[in-house]
């Protein structure tokens, strides 16, 4: 079973591959993003120090801080949601036969701007209440929260695409989404070895080699971590919005688009005993 579901993950990540070859685009999309993120919480963070002075070691964060920190959470879930918006509706029209442009993604991407604000105001939201309720539970609390963290990630897997092509608001994007699933694989699902995994076993190789030129030669080693780090933002963005567009496509139509196989995306979730 298990080797089973690696081989489809490598056959996923294969034909992804493939879009993103003709679409190199969309390999800079995501680096872009993690840029953005960079400095819009380097700036955040410059602030709230300058404002509230650095914490003392081992006392809590001062209050001072918590707007920085809101309108990080925000900005942060707005700049990933818009950029992975971009690549879903590029790998989209790809997949549909088309030839799309970077200025296409971002045209359609911005013309759903205020369902993605608030898309990105809800998640935000989620995300500060999941962690707070994190750094306050003991060790079983925090295996419950992650497992929580870990189904709302699932259930809103198709938000993205739902904002993009139905008309629908934020709150009933999570519904439809939702609902995707249970049309197609039943009310109890869990994900299978698919573009992450495989990503993270990529991935594995390369920090082992980097961490030991740090170790052997730092100035080297650094510099090919943080070049490694970009190809693999890069990378496992690209890769993991076409396999988001080719699963929409299928989970709504019942066909597989492009060169994907019908039964590597039914597999991608499988029905499953017992609660989510």
């Amino acid at each position: 079973m298990a080797g089973g579901r690696i081989s489809r993950g490598w056959r996923l990540v294969k034909v992804s591959w493939g879009i993103v070859k003709v679409e190199k685009s969309l390999l800079v999309l995501p680096i872009v993003s993690f840029l953005c993120l960079a400095v819009v919480w380097g700036g955040l963070i410059a602030g709230a120090v300058g404002v509230g002075g650095l914490p003392r070691s081992g006392n809590q964060i001062p209050p001072v801080y918590y707007p920085f920190i809101v309108i990080g959470y925000f900005l942060a879930s707005f700049i990933t949601i818009y950029f992975n918006a971009v690549v879903v509706g590029m790998a989209t029209i790809r997949l549909r036969g088309g030839d799309p442009s970077m200025s296409d993604g971002f045209r359609l991407a911005t013309s759903k701007i205020g369902k993605i604000i608030g898309w990105a105001a809800l998640t935000a939201t989620v995300g500060m209440i999941l962690r707070a309720i994190e750094e306050r539970a003991g060790f079983l609390g925090r295996i419950v929260i992650a497992l929580v963290g870990v189904a709302w990630a699932i259930v809103t897997f198709f938000v993205v695409p739902v904002l993009l092509y139905e008309q629908l608001g934020v709150f009933a994007s999570v519904k439809r989404s939702a609902s995707i699933f249970k049309e197609r694989w039943g009310e109890q699902f869990i994900g299978n070895v698919t573009i992450g995994g495989i990503m993270f076993l990529l991935s594995l190789p390369v920090i082992a080699v980097c961490g030991l030129l740090i170790v052997v030669l730092p100035p080297l080693g650094i510099a090919l971590m943080i070049l490694a780090i970009g190809v693999m933002i890069g990378l496992g963005g690209a890769l993991s919005g076409v396999f988001n567009a080719a699963l929409y496509q299928y989970a709504t139509t019942g066909e597989a688009a492009g060169a994907f196989a019908l039964e590597d995306l039914q597999g991608s979730f499988r029905p499953k005993k017992g609660r989510l």
